[in-house]
């Protein structure tokens, strides 16, 4: 499914950059100015294959088809646009793991994404410690996820394969080689790799050596704002653009929100609220704690980074709720239910540990569920529990990540999440803090990614100008918090007895 937007302020002139985000459901593609306005936008979908619990894989050809989709939709919309794109930047799921050959060619037709947990942890851990491994690395995710452990699980699941992978490679750097016929990354989706030293900015040997793999696996490391390489005469005919477009190295989709969700600055603080959800801090030093375990990744902006506390199923956990609750129903409608309730769901409790939890809420092995249900309970009961649960869980990241960084930052909010004013109001209340909504949506990561190509064809001279297309902020101020404190509680009982019920514990002190 393919769906437009657009307005009216083109120029004449090669003034527009293309900006692409490979997300977990689909392919969002903007064209963007350099007064940080979007001329138009696209969304084009692709699947993800659950072989097995656990296994959560897509096709590399289904990216790029939704790029050439996207593109040409655009395209379609905007038909000027064709000769003025002076550049073309990408953001990307994190953590991929696509095994190319020695021809750079797709050894499987299908690759892990980000929440797949096939990797294997013991080789690494045998020889370094997990908590230096963490402390090192920044990351904070399940050590299964990274393409360091899903290595070791390529290596031995299908040995034949991984005889003849020669690259291993994340979701934006395969779509630039396909681009550009060049094979890059940037620091950012390096420092996801489970192999990247944040303090040395660079592959760390005796990582690499501990899960016997050698450096030339992994792609070599440019800036995010540097030239891969120029869009080739075959990319050119699929996308319906003109050859030579010069193609910027990009950023992994944290550090691309982050940079377009005015995460510019020491401290600035927001939180994307989508299929995931995450709060998140730019900061000059990475934000590492044992206990809470933010995940870091290095920044798009040089000598930066994004530390962050993810909530894995937020959006995801309402639409199970709908689907289950009311298939069919349209989504803002659904939410709408919640005004049927009252603050504390009436005794209904949510964990949003559908997809497992962090560290915090017992691992990726977590599970979530209600509690609290009464025969009195109604639908709209179990709506708002789940806003709340959400919420709730949003608030613990956003306690945590203000306390590790000292951010006193507003907290800005966007993604598909932030344009409900009941759910907003609710965030409000259960974080106990003003909240700044910004016009910019679910175009953060897109404007992340034009921001970058602006900065590397020299139109900007700072990322900060990004900044530009948050000018109308809206203020949500808290209405009742005090409401929330029972439910506060109920909360936090519900999620420790789930944690009780996890098999296995994740990051063991």
């Amino acid at each position: 499914m393919t769906a437009v937007g657009t307005s009216s302020d083109l120029g004449t002139s090669h003034d527009l950059v293309l900006a692409y985000d490979l997300g977990t459901g689909g392919c969002k593609a903007s064209l963007w100015t350099p007064a940080a306005t979007v001329v138009a936008e696209t969304v084009v979908s692709y699947p993800t294959g659950h072989p097995a619990p656990g296994r959560n894989e897509q096709r590399p050809a289904d990216w790029w088809d939704a790029v050439a989709a996207a593109t040409r939709a655009l395209l379609e919309r905007e038909p000027s646009a064709r000769g003025r794109i002076a550049g073309i930047s990408l953001s990307g799921q994190s953590l991929g793991a696509v095994q190319l050959d020695e021809h750079r060619e797709l050894v499987a037709p299908t690759t892990p994404i980000w929440s797949d947990t096939r990797g294997r942890t013991d080789e690494v851990f045998a020889r370094v410690a997990e908590s230096e491994w963490y402390r090192r690395t920044g990351n904070g995710f399940g050590a299964a996820l990274y393409p360091l452990t899903k290595a070791a699980a390529f290596r031995a699941e299908e040995p034949d394969a991984w005889a003849r992978t020669r690259h291993l490679v994340g979701s934006k750097d395969w779509i630039n080689l396909r681009l550009t016929g060049e094979l890059a990354t940037d620091h950012s989706m390096a420092s996801g790799s489970g192999a990247y030293d944040l303090t040395a900015g660079d592959y760390d040997d005796e990582l690499l050596a501990a899960a016997g793999l050698d450096r030339g696996l992994f792609p070599p490391i440019v800036a995010s704002a540097a030239v891969v390489g120029s869009l080739t005469d075959d990319a050119a005919a699929t996308l319906g653009l003109p050859s030579g477009i010069p193609v910027f190295a990009g950023a992994v989709d944290n550090a691309a929100m982050a940079l377009g969700s005015r995460g510019t600055a020491e401290g600035r603080i927001y939180a994307a609220l989508g299929s995931s959800s995450w709060i998140t801090v730019t900061s000059s030093e990475p934000v590492i704690d044992d206990h809470a375990r933010p995940y870091v990744f290095a920044h798009a902006i040089p000598g930066m980074f994004i530390s962050a506390l993810s909530t894995f199923s937020s959006g995801t956990s309402l639409e199970w709720l709908r689907a289950t609750l009311a298939p069919g129903a349209e989504t803002g409608a659904f939410i709408d239910l919640a005004a049927a309730s009252a603050p504390g769901s009436r005794g209904v409790t949510f964990v949003p540990t559908l997809a497992g939890g962090t560290p915090l809420e017992g691992g990726s092995a977590a599970r979530g569920g209600f509690t609290g249900l009464h025969l009195g309970a109604r639908p709209a009961d179990l709506v708002r529990a789940c806003l709340e649960g959400i919420a709730f869980s949003l608030d613990r990241s956003l306690t945590l990540m203000r306390r590790l960084s000292g951010s006193s930052e507003p907290l800005l909010i966007t993604g598909g999440g932030s344009r409900s004013s009941l759910w907003n109001g609710i965030y409000a209340d259960i974080l106990r803090s003003p909240l700044q909504q910004s016009p910019v949506d679910q175009q953060a990561a897109t404007l992340g990614a034009a921001a970058i190509a602006f900065v590397g064809l020299g139109v900007w001279d700072d990322f900060a100008q990004a900044d530009a297309a948050h000018a109308a902020l809206a203020e949500i101020s808290p209405t009742a918090p005090e409401s929330y404190a029972e439910a506060r509680a109920r909360f936090d009982a519900a999620v420790a007895a789930l944690a009780s019920l996890t098999p296995t514990q994740e990051n063991p002190s």
